[in-house]
């Protein structure tokens, strides 16, 4: 009962919270809320506390730091006590038992492994718990006064955040993503939810259900979140079930972004400041600084998200930060070396490429398994037709980026593990072996 008293504090909070209207009230709000920031949170982590000078914080002496030094520096970092071999203990049994109630001084632990695959570990107190469902039931599902919403989650790994917030506006349930969709079928369709969240490559797995008659729901609305949300998959998904996708940009790190009525993704600057480290015209990595996060405390933390900045003003007329798309993650960017020089090609630039020749598929994926060979896995009626117009598309853009003597072996079935994020175009060479071939160039 306290927990959604807390909840319904943040909600009514956020709701009357005045609205930002221009960049000079943004920049106000921030520098205002990371100051008290500094000195009610970073200020107690040995970590940060040593880029204070005469009891101010020196922002820009603060490094930039990755998952890699995060987790290298996880008992330095966070205030709440908690030790990285004691909170890795205890999220590793909760991931083998599938119970994951287990708590450290009263915190959640979990486990992430993101796309990248490497173990990140994130604390949540009962108050950021609270916080977050507040965002959430201001953002992506509002409450309705006379109906009480059901909502089915997939989820990698249960947690109390989504049970504890069950009442009469909502009732949750849950699903195992490490575990067939095939399996909740019939519970599904017993339970009959009015809104669908889950990542991408179940959402597309369930609409396959749906258009085979198998799968008997109709949902008002459908979440997105946890990986990347390609066009083709989209598309798919929306006239499978009738409704639109709203997607939500969130990782371990918290919250960052919600589409709007529009279908825009605009980053969440009311809570998090987003530095741009850009990369190539409009791409950049965020960087990003939560002022709402105590117990774990994030500041000048590097994703390795590749996001491409929208210049013009959203419709919505919210004026954070709007972005054209997630494009994917560092290592989805394909990489090939000619003539001594790495050339890089962006996932964005290979799907409006392969877009421009086809649409005479479901979903593909591609795999770079070495600097001359791509895996190519394509899910359509007419693989061999699909595959020369893939053939043609890919080989025009290597032209294009004078690169040459690419392997391209074409399957006939996308492969994707359960439980894993579905990524379309990845980078799969070994990270021993890129990183020796990478430095053996000249500088």
């Amino acid at each position: 009962m306290l927990f959604k008293l807390k909840v319904l504090f943040y909600y009514l909070n956020f709701r009357i919270e005045k609205k930002i209207t221009d960049n000079h009230q943004l920049a106000l709000h921030q520098t205002k809320r990371m100051n008290t920031y500094a000195e009610k949170v970073l200020a107690k982590s040995t970590f940060y506390k040593k880029y204070f000078k005469n009891n101010k914080l020196d922002w820009n002496a603060i490094p930039v730091i990755d998952k890699e030094i995060y987790m290298e520096k996880f008992d330095e970092i966070n205030i709440a006590g908690v030790r990285k071999t004691e909170a890795m203990t205890v999220a590793l049994h909760s991931e083998r038992s599938r119970d994951f109630t287990s708590k450290i001084n009263g915190l959640t632990v979990g486990l992430s492994t993101g796309t990248s695959g490497k173990r990140g570990l994130f604390l949540v107190s009962e108050t950021e718990r609270a916080k977050w469902a507040a965002l959430m039931l201001l953002k992506v599902i509002p409450p309705k006064i006379f109906k009480r919403q059901k909502i089915s989650f997939f989820l990698r790994a249960n947690s109390n955040l989504y049970s504890s917030v069950n009442s009469i506006f909502f009732q949750f349930s849950y699903y195992d993503i490490f575990k067939p969709v095939e399996n909740y079928l019939e519970d599904l369709n017993k339970y009959f939810p009015d809104i669908l969240a889950a990542q991408p490559s179940i959402l597309y797995e369930l609409a396959l259900l749906k258009s085979r008659g198998a799968l008997k729901i109709n949902p008002v609305k459908i979440i997105s979140f946890a990986e990347v949300l390609n066009d083709p998959e989209k598309i798919f998904i929306q006239e499978t079930f009738g409704c639109r996708i709203v997607e939500v940009y969130q990782c371990t790190e918290g919250v960052l972004g919600f589409t709007c009525d529009y279908g825009v993704m605009h980053l969440n600057e009311r809570f998090i400041h987003f530095e741009k480290e850009y990369i190539e015209g409009k791409r950049f990595y965020p960087v990003i600084t939560d002022f709402s996060r105590k117990s774990q405390p994030i500041a000048r933390y590097k994703l390795n998200d590749i996001l491409i900045e929208k210049k013009n003003t959203c419709l919505c007329g919210s004026i954070f930060l709007s972005i054209e798309k997630i494009e994917g993650r560092e290592d989805d960017v394909l990489v090939f070396i000619e003539n001594g020089k790495l050339v890089k090609l962006f996932p964005d630039i290979i799907s409006r490429k392969i877009a421009h020749y086809t649409g005479n598929f479901v979903r593909y994926k591609i795999e770079e398994v070495d600097f001359n060979v791509l895996k190519i896995f394509i899910e359509t009626h007419d693989v061999p037709g699909t595959g020369r117009m893939f053939t043609v598309a890919l080989e025009e853009l290597f032209t294009e980026r004078k690169i040459q003597n690419i392997e391209l072996l074409f399957y006939d079935k996308v492969q994707h593990n359960l439980g894993c994020k579905y990524r379309r175009i990845q980078r799969c060479i070994p990270d021993d072996i890129f990183e020796s071939k990478v430095k053996s160039l000249p500088q």
